[in-house]
């Protein structure tokens, strides 16, 4: 009878089924896997081209150190010297707009103080507009060219997380946490999408028209429109935060609740395979808690890649609109004691607008920042 039973159980683990059903699940898996990943290097191959300070980067060569040593091969140094010497170009083409400004702001100044002295009131109004309209022309360029950059930047980050996402979800799953994944999944996608188109379409041109007016209010002393421009900005700061307040609360409490199932679904699962299958429930237990920790392990690669290419994408962009908006903020303090106070106002709002564009492009990267860095944390090994 022993020998019966010693030949059942031989059978039984030798059984082909079973091991070729399990096999062939887990190749479609990690075919499918390899393939969206292949994408991604290819996305990022093209992404490269863009940005000088990524060229010595390869994602597969970073994913695989960051496999085996579970820290990036980056260098830090590179990276803050190329920051460092993209922020003295930008300080240096910035000179020359202080300069032109303020010699502009100067000559006009002579001019209004030269027709004053003929007592012509017409000959003082027309210098002043003049050299206000040289002023428009300039600044005018300038918050175009940092507009666009502010779009092409919110864009370019929401290709990003387009790509990285499917991934870093799909890992997600193959580490055991299809709840996480499940709850993610909409809120990640609908936010990625209408971040991007509320701070494109509505925001931006909000502080556009608030641009325009500030030119308006400046052009006459006695009409003005300051407090409508005023209102526009306020309202652009709050529709900021509160997007930001509520994205951040319902990303996190979803993500607490679901780790929490999945959590006690895990354990259950690893429980019943432990002592509900016969033979090799141990083994294959064990099989799981790997295949769970290597895509936790590839998850957390992936996405701190995401990251880095985030802050790449990020990083050039702010200096630019900051120091633009600091060179307005430091030319009409230069000028206000010769010049005239409309145009001080008008240099001082353009710097205004400048930093809430600053600030909107700053609200996107944080928020989808921490939307990667949340899925990352998420997940565990069974």
């Amino acid at each position: 009878m022993k020998k019966v039973i010693l030949m059942f159980v031989v059978i039984l683990i030798l059984f082909p089924v079973t091991v070729q059903a399990y096999d062939k699940s887990g190749s479609d898996v990690t075919k499918e896997n390899e393939q969206q990943i292949m994408q991604l290097y290819d996305y990022m191959t093209k992404i490269k081209g863009k940005y000088d300070v990524l060229k010595d980067l390869n994602i597969k060569d970073y994913v695989e150190y960051y496999m085996k040593n579970g820290k990036g091969n980056t260098s830090v140094s590179k990276f803050s010297r190329a920051v460092f010497s993209y922020f003295m170009q930008d300080i240096t083409s910035c000179l020359k707009l202080v300069s032109t400004l303020v010699f502009i702001c100067i000559v006009c100044a002579l001019l209004t103080n030269l027709q004053k002295a003929f007592s012509s009131e017409k000959l003082t109004q027309i210098a002043y507009f003049s050299c206000y309209a040289i002023i428009i022309i300039i600044i005018a360029k300038n918050f175009k060219i940092c507009v666009s950059t502010a779009q092409g930047a919110m864009k370019d980050i929401s290709n990003m997380m387009g790509a990285v996402v499917p991934i870093l979800l799909t890992l997600l799953i193959s580490s055991g946490s299809l709840v996480e994944s499940t709850v993610f999944d909409p809120v990640i996608l609908f936010s990625i999408n209408f971040t991007e188109k509320v701070f494109t379409d509505i925001l931006i041109p909000l502080i556009l028209l608030s641009f325009v007016l500030e030119f308006v209010n400046n052009l006459s002393e006695d009409y003005k429109i300051s407090n409508l421009s005023k209102l526009l900005k306020r309202s652009v700061i709050w529709i900021q935060g509160i997007i930001m307040t509520v994205f951040i609360g319902i990303i996190t409490i979803r993500g607490i609740n679901a780790k929490a199932i999945d959590n006690v679904t895990a354990k259950t699962a690893k429980f019943a395979v432990d002592n509900f299958v016969p033979i090799v429930g141990k083994c294959l237990s064990d099989a799981i808690s790997t295949v769970a920790g290597y895509s936790i392990l590839l998850k957390n690669a992936i996405g701190t890649v995401g990251l880095i290419v985030l802050i790449v994408m990020i990083i050039f962009p702010v200096i630019k609109i900051f120091l633009l908006a600091f060179v307005h903020k430091i030319v009409a303090a230069f000028v206000e004691p010769i010049s005239d106070k409309r145009i001080v106002n008008c240099l001082n709002s353009v710097g205004d607008c400048l930093i809430l564009i600053g600030s909107c492009l700053i609200g996107v990267a944080v928020m989808f920042f921490i939307m990667i860095a949340i899925i990352i944390a998420a997940g565990k090994i069974v």
